[in-house]
C-alpha cells in the first residue's frame, strides 16, 4: 500500500472516528471474551462468524495478564496465507500500546489509533478489552485485529468495488498497455516512411506531412494510454476523494483536447499543401478547433466549480 494511500486512510478515519469506536464498542461487548480467553477453537469459530458480517475483521488472540500471548492467533479467511506474519504463542505484547491502555481501564473496550500490523503489515486498528473480576483477579486481555482499509470500505458501503478492483485494474493495464503498442507502431511506421522520403526525393512535402500525422497520432495515443496506466494502474486512488477525480477527468481531458488541436492543425496544413479543394478541409479544422476549445473553457469551468466547493466544504 503506498503513503499516498495511507494518508487518505487517516483522512478517512478522522472523518468516522467516532462512529468507528462506537463499532468496534459494540462488537466486542457482543462477545462472550472471557470464554474466549482460553479456548482455541472458539476464538477461530468467533472470527470466522465475525468475518462474514464484518469483512474488515481479520484476527483475534488473547493474553494473559503479564501481556503474554496466550497461543497462536486465530485469523480470519479473508486474510491470505502469504499476509499472516504474526509473532504467535508466547509473544510478549507488554509494552505495546493498545496493552497499556487497556490496564489502565480494566473491562472497558479501549480502540487504538492505526497503526501498521505486525501480524498482517496492513494498516490496522485493535480493540482491546481488559478482563478484571470484582475482586481484583485479572483476567486477561481480548484483542481484535481490524484492516482499516476494508473498514473504510465498508463504511463508505464502498466493499463489492473493492472486491473487484483488481480485475478492472488488470482491465485498465491491458488497454493502456495496448494503446501504448498501438503508438509504438505508428511510431515505426512513420520511420519506415521517413525512409522512404530520403530515398524518394519527389514527393518530401507530402511524405514529411504523412510522417507529422503518424508521429503526432502516436503521441496522442501514447500519452492516453499512459494516463490510463498511472491513472487506473499505477496509482492508488480514493474514488471518494475529489482531488483524485478532478486530477483523473483533467488529465483525461487535456490528453483528448492536444489530440483534437493536434489533428485541426494537421488537417488546416494538409488543405493548403493539396490545394484545390481545400476550402471545406479548412472549414472542417476550425470547427475542430472551435471543439477544442469548447473543451478547454468546459474543464476550466469544471476545475473552477470544483475548487470552489473544496474552499467551500474545508471552510
Amino acid at each position: 500500500m503506498s503513503t499516498q494511500n495511507h494518508f487518505r486512510l487517516l483522512e478517512h478515519y478522522r472523518q468516522y472516528e467516532a462512529t468507528i469506536h462506537s463499532l468496534m464498542e459494540s462488537m466486542m461487548t457482543s462477545l462472550n471474551g472471557l470464554a474466549l480467553l482460553h479456548d482455541k477453537n472458539a476464538q477461530q469459530q468467533t472470527v470466522d462468524y465475525l468475518s462474514e458480517a464484518y469483512p474488515f475483521v481479520e484476527l483475534i488472540y488473547s493474553l494473559d495478564c503479564g501481556g503474554v500471548q496466550l497461543m497462536d492467533s486465530a485469523y480470519s479467511p479473508t486474510v491470505s496465507e502469504r499476509k499472516r506474519r504474526s509473532l504467535g504463542k508466547g509473544s510478549d505484547r507488554s509494552q505495546r500500546p493498545y496493552v497499556l491502555a487497556a490496564r489502565a481501564r480494566p473491562n472497558a473496550v479501549v480502540v487504538t489509533n492505526p497503526y501498521l500490523s505486525s501480524a498482517t503489515h496492513q494498516l490496522s486498528i485493535s480493540a482491546v478489552q481488559h478482563f478484571v473480576d470484582p475482586d481484583g483477579t485479572d483476567r486477561g486481555y481480548l484483542v481484535i485485529n481490524i484492516n482499516l482499509q476494508r473498514l473504510i470500505s465498508y463504511l463508505n458501503g464502498d466493499e463489492m468495488r473493492s472486491r473487484f478492483h483488481h480485475y478492472f485494474q488488470g482491465i485498465y493495464g491491458f488497454i493502456g498497455f495496448m494503446l501504448i503498442l498501438v503508438s509504438a507502431l505508428l511510431l515505426y511506421s512513420a520511420l519506415e516512411s521517413l525512409v522512404r522520403v530520403f530515398s524518394d526525393a519527389s514527393s518530401v512535402a507530402t511524405g514529411a506531412f504523412g510522417i507529422v500525422i503518424l508521429i503526432t497520432l502516436g503521441m496522442s495515443i501514447f500519452d492516453l494510454g499512459k494516463t490510463i496506466l498511472e491513472e487506473e494502474v499505477l496509482v492508488d486512488k480514493d474514488i471518494h476523494h475529489h482531488d483524485t477525480t478532478r486530477r483523473t477527468i483533467s488529465r483525461f481531458m487535456a490528453a483528448i483536447i492536444i489530440a483534437v488541436s493536434i489533428e485541426a492543425l494537421l488537417l488546416m496544413f494538409k488543405s493548403l499543401l493539396d490545394g484545390g479543394d481545400g476550402g471545406s478541409a479548412v472549414i472542417n479544422a476550425v470547427w475542430m478547433l472551435m471543439a477544442a476549445v469548447a473543451m478547454l473553457i468546459g474543464l476550466g469551468v469544471y476545475l473552477k466549480l470544483s475548487r470552489d466547493r473544496r474552499s467551500q466544504s474545508t471552510g
